[in-house]
């Protein structure tokens, strides 16, 4: 118990025990037998008292677990997303819940602060929503922030797009292919002998990023297949089953007669399957952006007004904009929530690259990009 400043009734012997030297009790006598009987006191192993406070004694207001004073860091945090959260609250519910390499789960994913959030933290993460729009916003704040450091991660739509998906990048897509074909991929890459996944018993999977896939590499694929693991290829030549699964955009006339060869002649049954059966595959919408001078204001910065203009099977959900865009760099939004495909922005003088995205309501989208040159006046390269 804390010292008591000498004088009054502080200095007496209590259940047989004296102060330490030159200490006193903190309390009189006739107080500390009050606590006594209120069971107020509590002893250490050592028999030193303690007085216990209880929390609606103490001053000041408890903490309780309602968080109002939540405000975003700065106006430029805010993307205009009707539920987003300021990063700084999900940093302190992120922190006091998880350690980093756990896996944060957000069934409501939003604006994506959570995840972003999360990323940010080191933590693994899934965020799910219904609203493709919530995806897409999440998907460009994660790009927003990736470095040379930062994790890949994958988004899984229902629909997608057959040019973007034709031009992914290939280790990329491998992984995600196998995996929307219920295998597992061969994440480690390099020396693969062709193999770029598994099906859950082992069987091979080839993937080619590629169309009208000739017979040669079908041919390629038995030999890689039987090198890969000998007895279960046997084991399945035996059992009438796939000795290996072939995934493509399209197969030419060659692969086609080269299976059916194979099957015929050898039994050895090599299965094709195209991206189109596991994943359903639309058309993305078509995006123009006009633009006009508005004039010099008075610091001599160009505003220009531009405008984009679509054509799509489906509605348009929103637009983005990166007035600084690199084309060595990923598209890094500035807006990333327009809902009207206007904007004004100032520029000096200069060249400026600009791009454009449209996102329809399946989650397709568009990309357009555009050079200005400012200097007196503006014109397009």
């Amino acid at each position: 118990m804390s010292a008591a400043k000498p004088g009054g009734d502080t200095f007496y012997e209590l259940n047989g025990k004296l102060p330490p030297k030159n200490r006193f009790w903190a309390y009189s006598k006739e107080n500390m037998i009050k606590f006594e009987k209120e069971g107020r006191i509590y002893y250490s192993s050592a028999g030193k008292p303690y007085l216990k406070h209880y929390l609606d004694e103490m001053p000041g207001t408890s903490v309780d677990d309602l968080w109002l004073n939540c405000q975003f860091r700065s106006k430029a945090e805010s993307i205009g997303y009707p539920t987003q959260k300021p990063e700084a609250f999900m940093e302190r519910v992120i922190k006091s819940s998880s350690n980093e390499g756990d896996t944060i789960l957000d069934p409501f994913v939003g604006g994506g602060t959570t995840v972003a959030v999360a990323d940010k933290l080191g933590r693994n993460w899934i965020g799910i929503d219904q609203s493709v729009q919530a995806i897409k916003v999440s998907e460009m704040r994660l790009n927003n922030q990736q470095d040379l450091f930062s994790q890949p991660f994958t988004l899984i739509l229902h629909k997608y797009d057959y040019d973007t998906l034709f031009n992914q990048n290939p280790k990329l897509f491998e992984n995600w292919i196998v995996e929307r074909f219920g295998g597992r991929p061969n994440f480690k890459g390099g020396g693969d002998r062709g193999i770029d996944g598994k099906m859950l018993d082992g069987t091979p999977i080839q993937v080619k990023q590629s169309e009208s896939i000739p017979s040669m590499p079908i041919r390629q694929l038995v030999t890689d297949a039987k090198a890969c693991d000998k007895n279960l290829f046997e084991k399945n030549v035996a059992a009438r089953k796939p000795v290996a699964y072939f995934i493509a955009f399209s197969y030419g006339k060659g692969a086609i007669q080269e299976v059916a060869r194979l099957k015929n002649e050898e039994g050895v049954i090599i299965k094709l399957m195209t991206v189109s059966e596991k994943v359903e595959i639309a058309k993305k919408p078509k995006l123009i952006v006009e633009f006009n001078d508005l004039g010099t204001d008075a610091k001599g910065n160009r505003e220009i007004e531009f405008t984009a203009k679509t054509e799509s099977e489906n509605e348009i959900e929103m637009f983005a904009w990166d007035w600084d865009y690199d084309e060595d760099k990923p598209f890094k939004a500035e807006v990333i929530r327009d809902k009207t495909g206007n904007q004004t922005n100032k520029f000096n003088a200069g060249t400026h690259t600009i791009a454009v995205k449209a996102v329809d309501s399946e989650g397709l989208e568009a990309i357009e990009i555009i050079k200005i040159k400012v200097n007196g006046v503006v014109e397009r390269e």
